[in-house]
């Protein structure tokens, strides 16, 4: 890791200020999907309208941004303000209320050349525009997001200093470079672990990744190892498991043709970062990287090595999106459901700690369900020292067994050590609301509401409080805000 000092001297100063002395590279890379993959709407947007299935909404976009939606007899209509995605599979969109920064519900889907709704509001039975867009979701995206400290999903103007990821995300933070005081990063030139880590900080989801106790992977920097910020679990024994839109890493390491180069093999053996190869050139552009292990002999099927052994497939996180599988398979192979049981594993044997064990347990049976996880994880978490990240889990943990004391205590725990949690904001007012403290429910849900605009359960349990204790003023003007973000909310 850097020294502390150098690293705190260091700062971004973007793309423009790489472009005087590598022109060419500035000139190939801008029109990179990497370069492209988040930024302000410029009315460039394809216009279209589809019709959402589950809730029957109608939505049409137009080339400015304004999304129009009807859904029965209500309707109305929202500006998209900025975008995520490159594009080469789609392209989703963000709007914002008070600098408050949310998800639309409708995603560009370029590869289908339609819109639809967006990834995780399939099953939506009504429009809903409250998905809260945190820091961690910007970090892959843009260069240098600017949230404001004590929310939840509230940025500066504008939400990131630079569009797309910049130059700097690779080679690090450039201020002493231009200043003639120093180099930048060459991923290349690096030793294997911190090569990888550059790819792997926004290349790798693994079925967990868990941050380290006195860390966070956005201070994370090209140099680095990525371990030591973050640890990534992967299912045991499931090459074949499900394909995830940032899971090209795991995919890789699971591939024979890297189990046999070994550290030989990595995402520059194939990519060049700053281009990329046109339609006529891709298939001689991946058959030559293939030949440098691979004899010509080998395969009779011809020269387009890629569209065999690394085939486009559907991702389990992407709605319509079909990306590469970097799996490599020899032959294509039907794609086995990563559903029921399984055990985790540390990626590339990294040594887990049991706390991040236990959370990595924690997270993969809060979204599975399986009992067992769920055990594994209170066996293990039981024996640490709780931070605030393990409170969290322990009070999911028990609110799930019907534990709510247990669940109190812990929701409480995870307050004195981070205050502007949203979550312990929203589920401990839940607790004491039920029971009877309804004074202590309303300022819990009453912070959350300052923390995120749009936190919904939080505000439907404040607006039957109000309407319980006949504060009608309050609950109309409550139910209007919240409409902004679900108007099919209910009376």
């Amino acid at each position: 890791m850097l020294p502390l000092l150098v690293a705190a001297a260091l700062t971004y100063v973007g793309n423009d200020a790489c472009r005087g002395c590598h022109p060419s590279i500035y000139a190939s890379y801008i029109r990179t999907p990497m370069a492209l993959s988040s930024g302000e709407v410029r009315n460039e947007i394809v216009p279209g309208s589809f019709r959402h299935r589950a809730s029957g909404t109608e939505y049409s976009i137009a080339s400015s941004g304004v999304v129009k939606w009807k859904s029965g007899t209500m309707s109305g209509q929202r500006q998209l303000e900025y975008f995520i995605g490159s594009g080469a599979a789609g392209r989703s969109y963000f709007w914002t209320v008070d600098r408050f920064l949310f998800q639309a519900p409708v995603t560009w889907y370029s590869q289908q050349n339609r819109w639809d709704v967006s990834p995780g509001f399939e099953r939506d039975t009504t429009t809903r525009w409250s998905r809260a867009i945190e820091p961690n979701c910007l970090f892959c995206h843009a260069s240098q997001p600017r949230p404001i400290y004590g929310t939840q999903n509230q940025y500066a103007e504008p939400p990131f200093a630079q569009g797309g990821v910049g130059c700097e995300r690779c080679h690090g933070p450039g201020s002493e470079h231009i200043a003639g005081r120093g180099g930048m990063v060459n991923p290349a030139k690096l030793g294997t672990a911190e090569r990888d880590s550059v790819c792997s900080q926004c290349h790798l989801s693994g079925a967990a990744r868990i941050e380290k106790a006195d860390q966070r992977i956005a201070a994370f920097r090209p140099g680095q190892n990525l371990d030591d910020y973050v640890a990534f679990f992967v299912p045991a024994n499931m090459a074949g498991g499900d394909m995830k839109a940032t899971g090209h890493m795991e995919k890789l390491e699971g591939s024979a043709c890297k189990q046999i180069s070994g550290d030989k093999l990595w995402c520059g053996t194939c990519h060049d970062p700053h281009t990329v190869p046109s339609a006529k050139e891709r298939i001689a552009w991946y058959r030559e990287k293939c030949l440098s292990c691979h004899q010509p002999s080998d395969c009779r099927r011809g020269p387009d090595c890629a569209s065999c052994h690394m085939p486009r497939e559907r991702v389990v996180d992407g709605g319509h999106g079909v990306l590469t599988d970097h799996g490599i398979p020899r032959i294509p192979r039907n794609r086995r459901r990563s559903s029921g049981h399984w055990q985790l594993q540390p990626f590339r044997g990294y040594t887990a700690t049991v706390r991040e064990l236990g959370l990595a347990y924690a997270e993969v049976s809060h979204i599975s369900g399986d009992a067992q996880h769920r055990r594994e994880a209170e066996r293990l978490l039981r024996t640490v020292t709780p931070d605030a990240q393990v409170w969290v889990r322990l009070a999911d943990l028990r609110s799930r067994r019907n534990d709510p004391i247990g669940a109190a205590t812990a929701w409480e725990s995870v307050l004195k050590l981070d205050p502007n949690s949203v979550v312990a904001l929203v589920n401990l007012g839940a607790v004491r609301g039920s029971a009877g403290d309804l004074a202590g429910a309303e300022a819990l849900w009453k912070r959350a509401l300052e923390k995120n605009s749009g936190q919904m359960e939080a505000g439907r349990n404040l607006y039957r409080l109000y309407r319980n204790q006949g504060r009608h003023s309050e609950a109309v003007a409550l139910r209007a805000r919240l409409r902004q973000f679900e108007p099919g909310i209910q009376e």
